[in-house]
């Protein structure tokens, strides 16, 4: 029994291993560098966050014509996450640095967000592509 338990271990090992390895590729794909994502200090005079500040880099060899985020900010507890679109014409390898109005709604509470994430790329051509569903 002893041989065939070595042989299970060393099946699991071996297993665990190869999803470990496709997850983190799939994981890891996407057009998007963000480089930055933070919420910009309110105006003078005003509580008020002044929009979600992103610096990104398109990846690859395609223009892209809008990027959709999604952003978390103070209520990551809830997993509640907010969408800002970036549209324009963005060539790759080029940083891109936007202050997008988004969360100049709510009081400012410190620059940094709680989740930052690529969820939509429109390609200059007309194909999109988009994030993978979490399981």
């Amino acid at each position: 029994m002893k041989p065939f338990g070595r042989l299970l271990v060393a099946s699991m090992v071996g297993l665990a291993a190869t999803a470990a390895t496709i997850g983190t590729a799939q994981a890891a794909y996407t057009p998007v560098l963000i480089k930055s994502c933070t919420i910009a200090k309110p105006k003078p005079m005003s509580h008020n966050a002044n929009g979600t500040h992103i610096v990104y880099v398109i990846l690859g060899h395609r223009t892209a014509s809008s990027v959709t985020f999604a952003v978390g900010y103070r209520n990551a507890s809830m997993h509640y996450l907010r969408r800002v679109t970036d549209a324009g014409s963005f060539a790759p390898g080029v940083t891109i640095d936007h202050t997008l109005p988004l969360y100049n709604d709510v009081t400012y509470a410190g620059a940094p967000t709680s989740t930052c994430l690529p969820m939509e790329v429109k390609w200059a051509g007309g194909t999109v592509w988009m994030a993978p569903a979490k399981p």
